[in-house]
């Protein structure tokens, strides 16, 4: 492992694919006599992933400064189950995951990849392209590109176990077991390669850490004095109750404090205690009645994968070599949510004997709830203990056969042809949903003289009795468990010609033109079929409906190296490179990607490259065929006060009332959840995505440093008409602050006209994907590899240094053409979501003595702060996050050739998780995809070879 290690440090290459002094690198068909990428190309060799005894891929790539972390495995909400990989931040869509450079089947109706399904175990190394590759690659190469290499020649038998958990609790505990086999057949000509793979990771629970177990508010700007507070949900097990149009049953403050002395100007309605005694329903402040839903949330998500691939090539002569590629990969993955909450608005009889005698008298003498037929209206948010906690168990098997012909058919041309079929089903089991109406007729069927008039069978729904109140069979009946089915497939044909064409060359270059050719077919279609029981009736986890579609794409791509001059002084080498795809969708129709870029070798120690990209995404199913579904994005309502509202001097209340909140509501507590239901959709009618990429970079390897190699590069990456769904906090925000038209108009008809509320009880803004946003990124990365003799420090053996840095200049959202730019560098929160910080390294030091192994990595995450969206509801608890340093250490010992074993142990120093509370963070008061939630963990590890 050292000298291979030691060599890749000092060539800093990306992986690529060779036929002896040829080789073609990711980001460019091209094949080339240098290692030397035209685009900036980032490589993770499989040594580097073992030394940390990386079993999630996405768990290494996450460190790396080009990645934004999206879902991984302490993804539980938002989290769907599946690891991916969003380049600069732009993106999971916008990222396009290759294996072997072709395409892999995505796990959504988005196309997106789940990494769980790619085995780890035969990741030889990880490519990762900085910047538009559309014209290389296609559709989805706008953020850039990450190709997992394979090991795809192996002969002999590995066999790899490790273990992991956290030192202080020994919870959280990770398994792997792979068992890889290969060898050459008839004489050579043929290799093939299997391995079986299997990973076990135990669940932990928020609960298991004292910074997750309690969801934490923050005091606001100034009140640092009142410490956190502990907080949570209006969704209660005890129910909140509300009025049919007002919170409190038309009850003033004073009458509020004579019902319930506790209420000192917190109370919004009523709630139903242990005892079954009504009281005031304290909203904020400290002490409160929200509910604690931390506690039952996953921080680690509980996994069991198989996965088994096979790899073989056979040469059947000197023109041609046959080679396929077969990947099964089994992932299980649990999602656990806290009890279910439903905000609902429900009929009750006025004769219903087990109504609270209180509860009754404030309905009977408020003229809102009152419907004067002996029912009335009242609102109820309440947590569903009864049901228990909501799962979301997802089986995902997927599965990529790749067939393919190769071969030279001259000295100067050569042609590659595959066909590459992926197939992803995903079994989704839900439960612990709940039927609004079988609720409604369960609340009805009360034992009273109405109820036993009408004849109803149901058994009752006591959502008046106080917590835990209802039956066994009440639940029986509402509760609901839901199923999805999604199916995706996705096929590729690919031909390519390529050689140099000897008329066309320079006359101060030694080499001719370098050209590729090709044609490419894909098809792509996904099925996502959920049962009745995730219809509108469903509350628990989000409503889903029926989404199918499919499209299919024609493309003709070229792409050119052309040497202008070569051997000359200053200029060894000059070369001029381009490409141009020419695609026809069946969805958005013809579509051009292009680049073009100037390589220049001024020696073997400087190396010089600036490249143009057009690239583009077409949309996928996902985008085109969604249905109208319901989601809970949080936002502050500037028209309403309170807790969940943001009402101030800058609110412009005509856009309020014009909207629909009564002129005796501006800036009352009206607003009921932080967390509004919405629709979200898809759109056949949008157009494809568009990004222009420029990076300029340098390559040194000075002769005066053996083993050192530096390399730097810009990257300006622009994406227009960016597909997306504006945020609820953006349109509020435009309309009510801003004034803008268009921004009120999308917002139109989604409040009650008799509260003002929005996103409650029927009223509920639509919210589809259009082409509005742009997307911005800028930034320099800068990798340092040095490989060195030990004997420089008085020490005996080799050492090597790898740094991977970044520092991100820009990083921005314009949501609209009206929308002002909201720059996330440096920042997160409500607005720029996952922390992006200006600057972020990994540096790792190894140092190789005989058969012993010591590395030291340093993970480093610059300081970020609150956004301007998010910043004026925090104190200085929660508006910015210090740079937070975590140290991993690894011993490696090779007791033979047969034996490896490995210990180590990550966070070695027990950082301190940032708690910032829920306000301003995504999930457990923190950022846990960015920041180490587990806190130190112990790893061990062996490898047999024979």
């Amino acid at each position: 492992m050292a000298s291979t290690l030691i060599s890749g440090l000092a060539v800093a290459a990306p992986a690529m694919a060779q036929d002896q002094d040829v080789v073609t690198v990711t980001g460019s068909r091209i094949q080339r006599t240098d290692t030397i990428a035209p685009s900036p190309v980032t490589n993770v060799s499989a040594e580097q992933l073992a030394v940390v005894n990386t079993v999630n891929t996405e768990d290494f790539i996450n460190t790396l400064p080009q990645v934004v972390p999206a879902f991984d495995s302490t993804s539980n909400n938002p989290g769907d189950g599946t690891a991916t990989v969003s380049l600069r931040g732009l993106g999971t869509t916008r990222t396009l995951v290759l294996v072997d450079g072709q395409r892999f089947v995505g796990s959504s109706v988005n196309n997106v990849v789940d990494l769980n399904n790619i085995p780890a175990a035969m990741v030889a190394s990880i490519d990762i392209v900085t910047g538009g590759a559309s014209a290389v690659y296609g559709s989805d190469a706008v953020a850039g590109v990450v190709n997992f290499i394979m090991k795809d020649d192996f002969e002999g038998v590995e066999i790899n176990a490790s273990t992991e958990t956290s030192l202080g609790d020994l919870d959280g505990t990770i398994t792997n077991v792979s068992v890889t086999m290969g060898g050459n057949f008839d004489n050579g000509r043929g290799n093939a390669v299997i391995s079986l793979g299997y990973t076990n990771r135990e669940a932990l629970f928020n609960a298991d850490r004292d910074f997750a177990s309690v969801v934490l508010w923050d005091p606001g700007p100034g009140n640092e004095a009142d410490g956190w507070i502990y907080g949570g949900s209006s969704n209660i097990p005890g129910t909140r109750i509300r009025g049919g149009t007002t919170n409190s049953f038309g009850l003033d403050q004073a009458a509020l404090t004579a019902f319930d002395p506790n209420c000192v100007g917190n109370c919004s309605g009523f709630r139903v205690d242990e005892g079954g005694n009504v009281r005031g329903y304290r909203s904020s402040g400290s002490p409160n009645d929200t509910y604690n839903y931390g506690p039952s949330n996953y921080l680690q998500l509980p996994q069991e994968r198989y996965n088994i691939s096979a790899f073989a090539t056979y040469e059947v002569n000197e023109h041609l070599e046959l080679y396929g590629r077969g990947v099964f990969a089994n992932n299980v993955v649990d999602s656990q949510l806290a009890p279910t909450p439903a905000g609902v608005t429900l009929t009750v009889n006025l004769d219903n004997p087990n109504l609270p005698a209180d509860l009754l008298g404030l309905i009977v003498a408020d003229p809102g709830s009152n419907n004067g037929d002996g029912t009335g209206t009242v609102r109820i948010s309440r947590r569903f203990e009864e049901f228990g906690t909501r799962n979301s168990l997802r089986d995902t098997s997927s599965f990529q056969a790749v067939f393919g012909a190769r071969g030279a058919l001259n000295a100067d041309w050569s042609y590659d042809a595959f066909m590459n079929y992926s197939r992803s089903a995903v079994s989704q089991i839900q439960t612990g949903n709940l039927s609004v109406s079988a609720l409604q007729a369960g609340v009805l069927c009360d034992g009273g003289p109405t109820a036993i008039a009408s004849g109803c069978t149901a058994s009752y729904a006591n959502v008046f009795g106080g917590p835990g109140a209802m039956s066994a069979a009440s639940v029986a009946e509402i509760s609901k468990t839901g199923a999805q089915i999604d199916t995706m497939e996705s096929f590729q044909a690919l031909a390519t010609l390529s050689g140099s064409v000897p008329f066309l060359q320079s006359p101060a270059a030694n080499d001719p033109l370098a050209l590729v050719m090709g044609v490419e077919y894909r098809e792509s279609s996904a099925d996502s079929r959920p049962d009745s029981v995730l219809g509108p009736d469903v509350r628990g986890f989000n409503q889903a409906l029926p989404v199918g579609g499919s499209f299919d794409v024609y493309e003709f791509f070229a792409e050119v190296e052309m040497p202008l001059i070569e051997d000359r002084p200053m200029i060894q080498s000059l070369a001029l490179n381009a490409a141009f795809r020419s695609s026809d969708y069946s969805t958005v129709g013809q579509t051009e990607a292009f680049a073009v870029g100037l390589g220049w070798e001024l020696n073997d120690q400087i190396r010089l490259r600036g490249n143009f990209n057009r690239a583009v995404r077409a949309p996928n199913v996902g985008d085109l065929f969604q249905p109208l579904v319901n989601g809970f994005p949080g936002a502050q309502d500037p028209c309403a006060g309170g807790a969940n509202g943001s009402y101030s001097a800058a609110t412009i209340d005509a856009t309020c009332t014009a909207a629909g909140v009564p002129a005796a509501q501006l800036g009352a507590d009206f607003q009921g959840n932080a967390q509004m239901e919405a629709l979200f959709g898809g759109n056949p009618s949008l157009d494809a995505e568009t990004a222009d990429t420029y990076t300029i970079g340098v390559v040194l390897t000075p002769a005066a440093i053996e083993g050192l190699t530096v390399t730097l590069d810009y990257y300006n990456i622009s994406i227009e008409d960016v597909i997306t769904t504006l945020p609820l906090q953006t349109l509020l925000d435009e309309c009510h602050l801003s004034g803008i038209a268009s921004s009120c108009a999308a917002l139109a008809g989604s409040r009650n006209p008799a509260t003002g509320e929005m996103g409650a009880n029927g009223y509920v803004p639509s919210l589809t994907n259009i082409n509005a946003a742009v997307l911005d990124s800028e930034g320099v990365d800068l990798r340092i590899d040095y490989g060195f003799d030990a004997g420089v420090m008085g020490l005996p053996g080799d050492m090597a240094v790898t740094y991977y840095g970044g520092y991100t200049m820009t990083s921005d959202l314009t949501n609209s053409a009206t929308s002002p730019v909201t720059a996330c560098a440096g920042l997160y929160g409500l607005s720029c979501g996952e922390p992006t910080p200006e600057y972020k390294h990994t540096v790792q030091t190894s140092w190789y003595t005989g058969p012993f192994t010591t590395s030291l990595r340093w993970r480093y995450i610059g300081a970020v702060e609150a956004d301007s969206s998010t910043l004026p509801y925090l104190s200085t608890f929660s508006d910015h996050i210090d740079g937070t340093s975590y140290f991993d250490v690894t011993f490696q010992y090779d007791i033979n050739d047969t034996f490896t074993v490995n210990l180590g142990v990550t966070n070695f120093t027990d950082t301190d998780v940032p708690a910032i509370g829920s306000t301003a963070s995504e999930q457990a008061n923190t950022w846990p995809a960015t920041y180490e939630t587990l806190g130190r963990r112990l790893f061990v590890g062996g490898t047999m070879r024979f």
